[in-house]
């Protein structure tokens, strides 16, 4: 039997009539209560129930397998069909299924395998503990119950997604917001000229520029831009694993989609790059965009990873055509969204219209100003880069070029494409879990 999470207790109970004796035996030591604590346990576990009684031939002495859980759940009928073998010496009869009934002496044993690496036992104990009623990545059924198949769930795809640790001092900021102090629009210029120089006071980040791109807009989120880009392509050069789920997007579409490290780029097409990306060296998709300048290439840049970036990026705006900026994937603000766009044509799309009449979401808008004035480009990173290295210690994880996604060998992409065929995210080990209890657990 194998499962796909840890142990914390296992429970066995069978009981007696007659004369009728059950032993249990894990890894061969006999054990006289019926609950087993997960820590006595190993990776694999021999489990023995043997049987005997007084008299083999009397069959008002039997044993009924009553309860075997796992974590307090039952796995009863797993273990219907696992072979009981009786004894020579006493019977006649062959190894035979035990369906929970042990009439003759005789014994069962089975294989009880556990996940229990330290990242697995530190997503249990995170599912079970601080279980979440919403849950991210799904698709389907997002609110959930705390059901054992959820919990099993959760476990296995833990430190599988991209959300943002939950900083304190950020949700506390935007909890004390008042929504009729984020009703009025932005000042352009102003507000504009504010977040330009806000990035560049950063200490690994540094645009130059900016004045090469003289489009401004406000989007709902990146996606708003990246679509537009996207689907007004005609050819368009990519990198196999991103963020979003552009294959699912262009799966019907005439776009010819090519592989921007493998296939040569051709002179005038679009070029999309998300820097920096966790599966790819920053330093060559700088040279990619550069090489795609050269030849005459619209570029555009997803920054969604840049505020998190471990690699230090030091950019001439003048070789991009538009770039999409949000904190979505950095602070807590994925309930509201508020991202921008920065290109050097205007762009006849609805994310243009809506930010020329004045049309575009208020509320996102400001609570990014808001949180602008009290907490710097760099404020996150700062406050986590420590408490991760020291996460990646205890894992045995190593870093990517984003601070929230790290690499272990135990955690691979699932082929089974549990979320999308185009989701690669699972390549990760996302810390943004572990940082949220650090210090609570044993990590």
């Amino acid at each position: 039997m194998e499962l796909e999470f840890p142990i914390d207790r296992l429970d066995i109970e069978v009981q007696c009539h007659g004369s009728g004796i059950a032993q249990i035996y894990v890894n061969d030591e006999l054990f006289n209560l019926t609950e087993i604590n997960g820590q006595k346990l190993k990776k694999d576990n021999v489990i023995k129930i043997k049987f005997s009684k007084a008299d083999p031939k009397d069959e008002s002495s039997y044993g009924e397998i009553k309860r075997f859980s796992i974590n307090g759940h039952s796995f009863i009928n797993d273990i219907k069909t696992i072979p009981y073998t009786p004894d020579k010496r006493y019977h006649t009869a062959k190894e035979l299924p035990n369906n929970l009934y042990l009439g003759y002496i005789g014994k069962m044993s089975f294989t009880l395998r556990q996940k229990n690496d330290p990242l697995s036992r530190a997503g249990w104990i995170l599912a079970n503990n601080e279980f979440e009623h919403v849950k991210w990545p799904l698709k389907h059924d997002v609110y959930r119950e705390k059901s054992f198949e959820n919990l099993v769930r959760d476990t296995k795809y833990m430190f599988t997604g991209s959300l943002s640790p939950n900083i304190p001092d950020i949700n506390t900021e935007i909890n004390n917001m008042c929504i009729g102090d984020l009703r009025m629009p932005l000042k352009t210029d102003r507000d504009r000229d504010t977040i330009e120089q806000w990035i560049n006071q950063s200490s690994r980040i540094k645009f130059d520029n900016f004045s090469r791109l003289p489009y401004f807009t406000y989007s709902n989120g990146i996606l708003d831009s990246l679509n537009s880009f996207v689907l007004s392509s005609e050819r368009i050069y990519m990198s196999e694993k991103m963020y979003y789920f552009h294959g699912e997007l262009l799966k019907d579409k005439s776009i010819q989609v090519r592989n921007l490290l493998t296939d040569e780029l051709v002179v005038g097409s679009d070029v999309l790059i998300e820097l920096p990306s966790p599966w790819y060296n920053t330093n060559m998709l700088m040279e990619k965009i550069k090489e795609a300048k050269n030849k005459d290439c619209r570029v555009a840049l997803d920054l969604t990873w840049m505020p998190a970036s471990n690699d230090a990026i030091h950019l001439d705006l003048d070789l991009v055509d538009q770039i999409f900026l949000s904190m979505n994937k950095t602070w807590p603000i994925h309930d509201v969204r508020p991202a921008f766009r920065w290109s050097k044509r205007r762009i006849n799309d609805s994310q243009t219209f809506q930010y020329e009449f004045c049309s575009y979401p208020k509320v996102g808008a400001n609570v990014f100003m808001k949180l602008l004035e009290k907490f710097p480009f760099d404020y996150a990173y700062d406050k986590y880069k420590t408490p991760a290295e020291q996460i990646r210690r205890t894992f045995d994880l190593e870093p990517t070029s984003v601070l929230w996604f790290t690499r272990n060998d135990l955690y691979t992409h699932d082929p089974a494409e549990h979320i999308s065929r185009h989701y690669y995210l699972d390549d990760f080990v996302c810390i943004r879990k572990l940082l949220d209890f650090k210090g609570k657990y044993f990590w």
